[in-house]
């Protein structure tokens, strides 16, 4: 009886061993296991997603409604469209209705918060203020001289395009050019002109050059765009037969290939020559420019068919002619324009020389091949021909180191 009471007992020292034994091991796993526990959320939004932290202000501390406006600091104008971060967080747009340039920001805890502005053409901007603020916070931004509409490569890789804004236009009814607030004064009306014309005229020349020989399919890549504006000078498109360009576009982007100088529309009636709008180009080597007004697209693609892609015009006036080789679009003999066209399998009939009998006779010892209406001939309507789609093609697929057409 003693044994067996004595074996009871080792089998159940023997047993509260295994249990401790087992417990240790589970403690010591367990310590070795991360614990999950509830965190906040850590998904990292982009600025413009990131909404103010608004909804952290602790119970009981004073919050107020905070009013924020935004100028263009060189001229005073309210700017609209500005996006605003509240110490990191976006917190929206400024107004470009009503009251412009204002946004109401609410409820913002008492204390000092950092205020941060951007918008396209302007340097971003950060300031401290206090809330409540001891006056209305107005914050001026400094619009960059020289913008960007499009810079899809280097400049040793493609042709640079800068537009200036003109200061005067002309007075159809006086017959003389006039000072012009267009764009001295609203800056978003140039800008919207450049995007509108770069897009509908520009971008456009797929839709109007011969397809049987097309030219590169993303001949739009092949362009460097900007724009400059600076609200102290501006150009003048009507001193001189192409305007003049501010010697501060030079400096700050020497370099352009072509600066187009735009202006507004005519005032009055269109009546004809002299008081219809007209374009004008001055070819240089490092100094190119052009002038186009901006309501007329199709002149636009003829001063920049002679500018960005050295056509020559097909009509008979006062301008000059040469033939533009290699791939020219007129031609110093028939002789040559029949030869092109048998190499190039078009119709050698077609070579005939520029030349016109109404209003006023007309006759050069040049000849051309380009079907009417063709843009070079006109200037206000038609398309660009095999010639000068062949010339355009050309010009995009020989830009040299420079980034100007060869």
């Amino acid at each position: 009886m003693k044994h067996r009471l004595q074996i009871l007992i080792l089998c159940i020292i023997f047993g509260i061993g295994i249990i401790a034994i087992l417990g240790g091991m589970v403690l010591y796993m367990d310590a070795g296991t991360p614990t999950m526990t509830p965190t906040a959320d850590r998904t990292q939004n982009s600025p413009a997603e990131r909404p103010a932290l608004i909804e952290e202000i602790p119970p009981g501390v004073p919050t107020y409604a905070l009013s924020l406006s935004t100028v263009d600091v060189s001229t005073g104008e309210p700017l609209g469209n500005v996006s605003v971060y509240l110490d990191g967080g976006y917190v929206g747009l400024t107004s470009t209705r009503g009251t412009m340039g204002v946004l109401n920001i609410s409820p913002v805890p008492k204390g000092q918060h950092t205020i941060r502005v951007t918008k396209s053409g302007y340097t971003d901007y950060t300031q401290s203020v206090p809330v409540p603020p001891p006056a209305p916070v107005k914050i001026g931004m400094q619009a960059h001289l020289l913008v960007t509409v499009q810079e899809p490569g280097s400049h040793n890789e493609k042709i640079d395009i800068v537009f200036i804004p003109s200061g005067t236009t002309y007075n159809c009814i006086k017959r003389e050019k006039m000072y012009s607030t267009g764009y001295v004064t609203d800056r978003s009306a140039f800008v919207s002109d450049v995007n509108r014309i770069v897009h509908e005229s520009l971008f456009t020349l797929d839709l109007v050059t011969d397809n049987t020989d097309p030219i590169p399919a993303d001949y739009r890549d092949r362009f460097n765009i900007y724009y400059f504006y600076d609200p102290a000078q501006f150009a003048d498109a009507f001193d001189g037969y192409a305007g003049t360009v501010p010697e501060k576009v030079w400096k700050t982007a020497p370099f352009a290939d072509i600066v187009i100088i735009l202006y507004p529309a005519y005032y009055g009636p269109d009546t004809g020559s002299p008081c219809e709008p007209n374009g004008g180009v001055h070819p240089g080597t490092g100094r190119s420019w052009m002038k186009t007004p901006a309501n007329e697209d199709v002149l636009f693609l003829h001063e920049s068919g002679h500018a960005i892609f050295g056509l020559i015009d097909t009509y008979c006036g006062s301008t000059e002619y040469w033939q533009n080789n290699p791939d020219p679009n007129v031609w110093v003999s028939q002789e040559s324009c029949t030869d092109e066209a048998r190499t190039n399998s078009w119709d050698p009939s077609a070579c005939r020389q520029i030349q016109q009998v109404n209003p006023v006779a007309c006759t050069k010892q040049f000849w051309r091949w380009d079907p009417d209406p063709d843009i070079m001939h006109d200037g206000y309507s038609g398309t660009f021909g095999k010639a000068s789609t062949r010339r355009i093609a050309y010009t995009f697929n020989t830009i040299s180191a420079r980034g100007t057409a060869a």
